[in-house]
């Protein structure tokens, strides 16, 4: 079983791809956790998500708790990213209480738009070009049952610094929706929290905190969700309009 988190489409993207190639099946662990879906003890266990703030969404966590007595003997996981992911990995083992036989760090598109401009269509293709490579490999590895994990100091140094920063900046406080607003309800939908709610046909952010997965503001067809005042100024990401 392949165990997915994803936001943007970044992670389904990989997982599903990973399943296709060495027969697995991929859910989500949303579904899992909402009742839509459930948890499976097979072989091989893996999980896909992103990293934040170099390290483990909330929801990742939830989950690790939740699957904890249903691992395979072949754990494994593959974490996307935009530049590195720190030591999310060891984080994962420490939430799962076990060892991690393979792990892998695969860029993709950046789309962290509540702090910076996306990657542009031009270089998300060519990062989702190159991550087909590596998923390829990584593909491979699983089928072997390879042995993958090496965490630097330096990595551990990032995330012991940076990942405590999450839970300050996941606030919902500065998410708003503008006139451009159609009240489709997508954002809602697509929220993994459930922190999002129409109030007379205009989202309402009804959580203090949410994941930051940024599903809302980057997946909105008008645009219309914003994050303080720079977002309005940067573009969106969405795999799924990309990937046409």
């Amino acid at each position: 079983m392949i165990y997915y988190f994803t936001g943007t489409g970044n992670s389904k993207y990989a997982a599903e791809k990973l399943a296709a190639e060495t027969g697995d099946r991929a859910v989500s662990m949303v579904d899992i956790l909402n009742g839509k879906a459930e948890i499976v003890k097979d072989e091989r266990t893996g999980f896909v998500f992103p990293v934040y703030f170099w390290g483990l969404p909330e929801i990742v966590k939830r989950f690790s708790a939740a699957v904890k007595g249903s691992l395979g003997s072949y754990v494994y996981c593959v974490i996307t990213c935009g530049a590195s992911t720190g030591a999310a990995a060891q984080l994962l083992e420490k939430a799962l209480g076990t060892k991690i036989n393979y792990s892998f760090s695969l860029r993709m598109p950046d789309n962290y738009v509540v702090m910076y401009d996306p990657c542009s269509k031009e270089k998300s293709l060519r990062f989702l070009r190159h991550a087909d490579k590596e998923l390829d490999g990584i593909c491979d590895d699983i089928n072997a049952r390879a042995q993958r994990s090496e965490i630097k100091f330096a990595d551990k140094a990032k995330t012991a610094v940076l990942n405590p920063l999450y839970n300050i900046f996941r606030t919902t406080s500065k998410f708003y929706a503008n006139s451009d607003c159609v009240s489709c309800g997508m954002c809602a939908k697509n929220c993994p929290n459930g922190a999002i709610e129409l109030q007379n046909g205009k989202p309402v952010w009804i959580k203090s905190k949410c994941q930051h997965c940024t599903a809302c503001i980057n997946r909105c067809p008008k645009r219309a969700i914003q994050f303080g005042k720079k977002t309005a100024e940067r573009t969106r990401y969405n795999i799924w309009e990309i990937t046409k």
